[in-house]
């Protein structure tokens, strides 16, 4: 693995960036998924909040492909049948219980899941990416944090 820049402090990899920004990907697309099948059955406050969130995961989805370009970093390509079986497993977690409370729970465990591997990700590459691709992982995990919180009002 060969340096792509060094500074005093860190040495920065190429494979580490494309790691760590498709790590980001994967998450916010697997939220943009929960959400979309989340937003057909919520009701009230929570499809209103789901709506509001889906605007917020598109502008994040934004943010880390216009990252990827700038670095020339292929994103990985998530299949679709591994979004149908993503899709399927939502849908099945709420089939018989389609309350608010049981959507928002399983949102958080979804929400909670990323939020780990982001972590993980992050913590493997943090001292060997550029600051501003640690920046945008930091950013997604606040948000990620923030929607967490947001949805216990739904309990």
């Amino acid at each position: 693995m060969e340096a792509i820049a060094e500074s005093k402090t860190k040495r920065v990899f190429a494979e580490n960036e494309e790691e760590l920004l498709n790590e980001c990907m994967k998450s916010v697309l697997f939220g943009i998924q929960s959400l979309d099948v989340v937003e057909k059955v919520a009701v009230g406050e929570l499809n209103a909040y789901v709506k509001q969130l889906m605007g917020e995961y598109a502008a994040l989805s934004e943010r880390i492909s216009d990252r990827m370009k700038d670095l020339d970093v292929v994103p990985e390509s998530y299949g679709s049948l591994k979004q149908k079986w993503q899709k399927k497993m939502v849908k099945l977690s709420i089939f018989g219980d389609k309350s608010n409370s049981n959507i928002a729970e399983k949102l958080i465990k979804g929400t909670n899941m990323g939020i780990t591997d982001l972590t993980r990700c992050l913590h493997d590459n943090a001292i060997s990416v550029e600051e501003e691709t640690a920046a945008l992982a930091s950013d997604t995990l606040s948000f990620f944090s923030g929607t967490v919180e947001a949805l216990k009002k739904f309990l």
